[in-house]
């Protein structure tokens, strides 16, 4: 997996509200929950996952913010190209389990309304991850 590319979604747990500055998006509020975070590692997912699972690391993505954070639980591979993070991020945003949680979330490099999505609190995050295991089969 070290030097696999693919395609993943971070599963963290953010438990109590937070205010983080994050880059050009400014200020921004987030509730507590489960947030899903669509991203693409095309050099590697290891040291990509491993990054995201370290709180003490420099801040240079949008996910960063959070990661130093909210308590990452897991990450969901799959394979492909970087258009993947893509294709992930809409399929979650049609569905009524999340919510959008941050525009502009991850996605300065593609034309997603957001990267980032929170768990409705009635969704069971279950539910959610065995629809979106669904999609690697």
């Amino acid at each position: 997996m070290r030097s696999t590319p693919g395609n993943y979604v971070l599963i963290l747990h953010l438990p109590k509200e937070r205010s983080l500055k994050v880059g050009k998006l400014g200020e921004i509020e987030l509730p507590p929950g489960h947030y899903l975070y669509c991203g693409s590692a095309q050099s590697g997912l290891g040291p990509r996952l491993a990054r995201h699972m370290r709180a003490d690391k420099a801040l240079h993505w949008h996910v960063d913010h959070l990661t130093s954070v909210a308590e990452p639980l897991g990450a969901l591979l799959f394979t492909g190209g970087k258009e993947g993070e893509c294709q992930l991020s809409q399929t979650l945003a049609a569905s009524s389990l999340v919510e959008a949680a941050v525009p502009g979330f991850g996605c300065s490099d593609c034309h997603c309304l957001t990267h980032l999505y929170r768990v409705r609190d009635e969704a069971p995050l279950s539910v959610v991850l065995d629809m979106l295991r669904s999609l690697g089969r």
